[in-house]
């Protein structure tokens, strides 16, 4: 109980010391940047990060009545469409090294949130819960014409897209999830204390760095620097904390029971996220009896990157045999 109170404790002070509590008015339209000068330069590394999409691409804007998602569409049209979910305060530019083996044949949406980061232009109606996230992706499927979909996430994203595959499991038919954050069972505690000094004592943009470098296991190549920056930006100058967002949750198997469609879990070999993951992988597979777990050796929470090669061919093998 000691603990689990000290986890409570630390990391309740790590998220309101990181700019968790919201300042936004109800009603009001949500800015995600502090002011337009900070939304200017994000934009900017979000350009740049843009130049490492190796095929090509266009950008699209789908009016909702949570405001104006932007949208990265690639692959063929007429093709069966894939969505990818970003994880917390990434954006569409985090799947650049993923893009070019599913969008050969994939019609290919990589989403901006409208609740943090990237070029999305919130209106005043907030999205607050699961039920405000499946409005609005029920509005971007109204929008493109599609009946049924495969989502794929990594980390928040993962949950969210098998929370999309809980609430309304006629649109979804398979559901790809990479290292989830929580979904399944409660993150290592030591995430939050490593975050605290990160992030609460004297917070810099170096710490903040040092603390994702950590997470992401540590691995760094020229491109994955390019995109990084561009993160850093988003936490840097954006307006939206991480209390702004609807928060994601641990589902016991009787809840996903209406999960039946095929679904493929990933996720990192290193003990960072959880301090045993095949403590990590034993739950998934007792929450969703039915899905593919799979550990991936030596990597970290940025597995999409450190190990593209490997989990694209995953990922393209799963939808070729599941997709339908």
């Amino acid at each position: 109980m000691k603990t689990n109170v000290a986890y409570l404790v630390v990391l309740t002070g790590l998220l309101a010391l990181i700019g968790c509590t919201s300042n936004k008015q109800e009603g009001e339209p949500a800015e995600l940047y502090k002011n337009p000068e900070a939304r200017a330069i994000a934009f900017a590394s979000y350009d740049r990060a843009m130049k490492l999409w190796p095929v090509e691409y266009q950008e699209d804007w789908v009016q909702t009545e949570y405001g104006r998602t932007h949208i990265i569409v690639s692959g063929p049209k007429g093709a069966k469409p894939v969505f990818l979910i970003p994880g917390l305060f990434a954006d569409a530019t985090m799947w650049y090294a993923n893009v070019g083996a599913l969008a050969g044949r994939y019609r290919v949406y990589s989403l901006d949130l409208t609740v943090f980061g990237g070029k999305c232009e919130p209106s005043a109606q907030p999205v607050a819960d699961v039920d405000d996230y499946v409005r609005w992706f029920k509005g971007l499927l109204d929008h493109y014409g599609h009946d049924r979909v495969s989502v794929a996430g990594l980390s928040y994203g993962s949950w969210l897209s098998l929370a999309l595959a809980r609430e309304i499991p006629e649109s979804i038919s398979t559901v790809i999830m990479l290292d989830p954050s929580e979904t399944f069972v409660k993150m290592d505690g030591g995430i939050a204390w490593k975050g605290f000094w990160g992030f609460a004592v004297f917070p810099s943009r170096a710490k903040y760095a040092k603390f994702f470098d950590w997470l992401g296991g540590g691995y760094n190549d020229p491109q994955t620097e390019i995109w990084f920056e561009h993160m850093l930006d988003v936490i840097e100058y954006g307006s939206v904390g991480m209390f702004d967002v609807p928060r994601h949750r641990i589902y016991g198997s009787e809840e996903l029971t209406m999960v039946t469609m095929p679904v493929l879990v990933m996720a990192g070999g290193k003990p960072i996220l959880y301090k045993d993951p095949q403590e990590f992988a034993a739950a998934a597979a007792r929450a969703l009896p039915h899905a593919q777990i799979e550990i991936v050796p030596g990597t970290g929470h940025s597995l999409n990157v450190e190990k593209a090669e490997q989990v694209n061919a995953r990922l393209t093998r799963f939808l070729s045999e599941n997709y339908r």
